[in-house]
């Protein structure tokens, strides 16, 4: 069977009857669970509930004391991905996105003995929001988080030699890099 396009599906929707299209669409909400909560956020009137559920979740994998940094971060990069598909804004994703690595700075403040995946999954989390943020445009709105990021990692430098490690020092100047490059 040849791939669908957009074209061919254009296509069949104009051919089809509204209430076909109607049953088409309450099948998929029925079957699919990112259908269900796409639809629950573009017709909630109130914040995206979505977005909310997703952002506990990241909050509750950050708050363990010792958490097993594989699982968490696997876990945490799956919610981003699920939400990428039920996401119908750009700025919902960046504000998931941007909670991530508030959270990811949050537990590195209680224990800076992290592991490299650790750093390079809320560096990597942090570049991807700066540069949606930017290739949109530059959401509004943002900047004062990203300020905030930026505030909550700095560290003076007996702070820093302190640090056992040398990814978290690394880690800590790939931040102040990406926002001082979004502030530009």
């Amino acid at each position: 069977m040849a791939k669908l396009t957009q074209k061919a599906l254009l296509k069949h929707l104009n051919k089809s009857e509204k209430e076909d299209i109607i049953n088409e669409v309450m099948v998929l909400f029925n079957k699919f669970k990112n259908v269900k909560e796409f639809y629950q956020a573009e017709l909630s009137d109130e914040a995206n509930p979505a977005l909310e559920s997703y952002k506990r979740k990241i909050s509750k994998a950050y708050e363990k004391a010792n958490p097993k940094e594989k699982t968490t971060n696997a876990n945490v990069n799956r919610l981003l991905k699920e939400f990428k598909k039920i996401s119908i804004y750009d700025r919902e994703l960046v504000d998931l996105m941007l909670y991530r690595v508030e959270c990811g700075v949050a537990a590195f403040k209680r224990n800076n003995r992290r592991s490299p995946t650790f750093y390079n999954c809320i560096l990597t989390t942090f570049q991807d929001a700066v540069k949606l943020i930017t290739s949109d445009g530059g959401l509004e709105g943002f900047q004062h988080r990203i300020d905030r990021i930026l505030k909550d990692i700095s560290f003076s430098s007996q702070e820093k030699a302190r640090m056992r490690s040398k990814n978290a020092a690394e880690f800590l100047d790939g931040l102040k890099h990406v926002a001082c490059s979004f502030s530009l």
